[in-house]
């Protein structure tokens, strides 16, 4: 027997799946250890992951085709400010890009009520200070085209001046240089032939997209987490070594595929948001195995709570990715996320009165005051203090969680609102449930869908235990708990089964009437840069399949950025005409018809390539095992109804004979599933749980 391994760690948990050959699906949940290794958390998680197989965690390693792994330590170390110290190689005269940033640099990534209040936005930390920044002689034309050639013997002295002091990595972005990228691949080899370790960054191979500055943050974060992000991944792979793995692990990437380790140590900037990419593509996988094509997949864990779609069938991609205000581009599945975890921190606002949840989190350590060690009150606390958590049946027993550290702790906060304990928990939920619903409606509403027209899927840890009340709130009537027991891992679950995915792009300018041939050329030239890559990574072109995509928009209208899909035909008159017509129906969609401008021609600006590997890794499926009676009955405080009402209790996930009719509470080895009065949750044939929602039960 042979299994695929997927690994995402997390801010509270370390998440582990295997898929066997035959389909079954066994998981594993450990403490993340952020403040000692994470290859710890990881090796523990294994641990019980091994426990469920059956076998010790050397058999199961040597048993494994392919291991796959998320990580968010980039995101960690941009976040947590602990990245190396980086030099950065600029044109002369644009030496202060990264510092000056856009217009926009005091509010990138702020929550809405920020946007606006000057005194509480500002500039981030920079980067790269001011001293580690040379600039260099040399112009690239914006049409390739070399204006000034590099000086090379002034760029080796400012370089050897540079690299004398105490930076660990470079980053090298020059004006132009996607366009022509020779001067900063000749800046590469001079740092090399001065410090032949030293890691560097090249924004044209990183991020070759127009926007200087977007650019440069792409190549810098690339050096920031570079150092620490390659150490950690060879750590990573020497202890599954060590353990039995006989094959280099796959890293996930946020364009939701993977990649070879040793790629994935020269491109960390590409494994920023790879869990919740993980999760996007699990659901991706079991949304197509149940024929649902319109899913808003919903994952909430203990920090955060991500929102990401498919539209018919295929997941939404992403030019531009922010972290701690700073933007850049790169493809990706688009998920956006915001603080609303189990771990949220609940509070009254001094100056409203009101009653807030998050953005900060607990995390794992403290924790939730329930753990053990937090204090301050939690969305997990509430979740206790209502019933809706046992806190004797957490994570199948494992986890002994503190009841009455949970009511003290939600006690001072009732005090403060002048509530009762339990108005003062179901407060905490039903806030949290709206700043989820208004993500949801801000990816679909205010992107001209309907998200009554979505199914809605569940996951993460915390996910199946709030479903009811936001997706209640939403309109929507069905739920998917993709795998059952297996959505609280299901991010985990997407990595192990994701295929291995380049993403590479190439800027053009080419206007309706859409030339042809020159569309021809360039995407002629991204393909040939994605076969290379991929045989680069050790796949044959026979192995690799291609999509293409034209990105376009209106003629220098830099906020708008429609994706169009170009098929597999030949890139001829025919198919520039069905993209034309593409453009303006899909302009009308979004936009409203009112919103053409037949004097404003349309431009393809990049062209778009997206090269795909299947590793062979079986979609699987879980089968319902508990029985179709509760075992007991407890008081649960449903939110909503405001009162306590007397709740069925299941163990194990219903059979698929089987339909639940709320009140009611499903309790599974890693999370819990919530069926509110006038709710129905029953077992389908691909083993995920489906919950029908009443909008109107109270």
């Amino acid at each position: 027997m042979t299994y695929a391994i997927g690994v995402d760690i997390g801010g509270t948990f370390s998440d582990c799946v295997a898929v066997s050959e035959d389909g079954r699906v066994f998981h594993g949940k450990a403490l993340s250890t952020h403040s000692t290794s994470p290859v710890e958390g990881v090796l523990n998680g294994l641990g019980q992951l091994a426990e469920a197989t059956g076998q010790t965690v050397e058999q199961l390693l040597a048993a494994t085709d392919q291991f796959s792994h998320g990580t968010t330590i980039g995101t960690n170390l941009v976040v947590e400010r602990k990245g190396a110290r980086v030099g950065l190689v600029a044109t002369k005269g644009h030496g202060d890009a990264l510092i000056m940033m856009r217009g926009r640099g005091r509010t990138a990534g702020a929550p809405a009520d920020r946007v606006l209040n000057v005194r509480d936005t500002d500039k981030p930390a920079p980067l790269v200070p001011r001293r580690n920044v040379i600039e260099v002689a040399e112009r690239v034309a914006p049409d390739g085209s070399i204006l000034a050639p590099l000086d090379e013997e002034s760029a080796r002295a400012s370089l050897t001046e540079l690299l004398r002091s105490d930076v660990e990595a470079i980053s090298i972005a020059l004006l132009w240089s996607f366009r022509n990228p020779v001067h900063e691949r000749r800046l590469r080899d001079m740092v090399h032939e001065i410090r032949p370790e030293m890691y560097v960054s090249i924004s044209s191979d990183i991020a070759p997209r127009q926007g200087e500055f977007e650019r440069t943050v792409a190549s810098v974060i690339n050096s920031y987490v570079g150092p620490a992000s390659s150490r950690y991944l060879g750590e990573l792979a020497d202890a599954l070594k060590g353990r039995g793995l006989n094959r280099p692990p796959f890293i996930m990437q946020s364009n939701g595929g993977v990649l070879p380790v040793d790629v994935a140590r020269r491109r960390p900037v590409q494994t920023i948001g790879s869990g919740p990419a993980g999760g996007l593509a699990g659901t991706a996988a079991i949304a197509k195995s149940s024929g649902h094509r319109n899913v808003i997949a919903t994952d909430m864990g203990g920090t955060s709570f991500e929102v990401g779609l498919l539209i018919d069938g295929n997941p939404v991609l992403s030019s531009e990715n922010v972290i701690e205000q700073y933007t850049f581009k790169i493809s990706q599945l688009d998920v956006r996320s915001i603080a609303c975890g189990g771990g949220s921190i609940a509070r009254v606002d001094r100056h409203s009165g009101a009653l807030q949840v998050g953005p900060e989190s607990a995390g794992s350590d403290p924790g939730p005051a329930c753990y053990g060690s937090g204090t301050a009150p939690t969305v997990t606390d509430a979740d206790v203090v209502l019933g809706l958590i046992d806190p004797d049946n957490f994570l199948a027993g494992r986890m002994e969680l503190d009841q009455q550290a949970s009511i003290d702790a939600v006690q001072l906060l009732a005090k403060e609102s002048g509530l009762s304990v339990e108005e003062a928990a179901s407060g905490i939920l039903r806030v949290n449930g709206n700043n989820a619903a208004t993500l949801i409606r801000q990816r679909t509403i205010e992107q001209g869908l309907d998200p009554r027209d979505f199914v809605v899927y569940a996951f993460g840890g915390a996910g199946p235990v709030h479903a009811f009340s936001f997706a209640r709130e939403l309109g929507v009537r069905e739920v998917v708990i993709p795998l059952g027991n297996g959505a609280s891992t299901l991010s985990a679950y997407g990595i192990a089964v994701s295929d291995a995915t380049h993403v590479l792009e190439q800027e053009c300018t080419i206007r309706v009437p859409f030339d042809a041939p020159a569309l021809a050329v360039v995407t002629e030239s991204v393909e040939a840069r994605a076969l290379a890559e991929m045989a680069e990574a050790g796949f044959e072109a026979g192995q690799v399949r291609l999509e293409r995509t034209a990105l376009a928009r209106y003629a220098e209208q830099f906020m708008q950025e429609l994706p169009l899909p170009m098929g597999s035909g030949p890139v001829d008159e025919a198919m520039c005409a069905e993209l034309t017509n593409a453009f303006t129906s899909e302009y009308a969609r979004l936009y409203g018809e009112a919103a053409l401008s037949p004097f404003h021609a349309p431009e393809i600006f990049a062209v778009r390539v997206t090269a795909t590997v299947g590793l062979g890794a079986a979609p699987g499926c879980a089968a319902g095992t508990g029985s179709p009676d509760p075992v007991r009955t407890r008081e649960v405080f449903w939110p909503g109804a405001e009162r306590w009402i007397t709740t069925a209790v299941y163990d194990g996930q219903p059979r698929g004979d089987a339909k639940i009719e709320g009140p009611a509470v499903v309790q599974l080895a890693h999370t819990t599933i919530s069926v509110a009065p006038d709710q129905f949750l029953h077992t389908d044939a691909s083993g995920n749980c489906v919950l029908t929602v009443n909008k109107d039960a109270y």
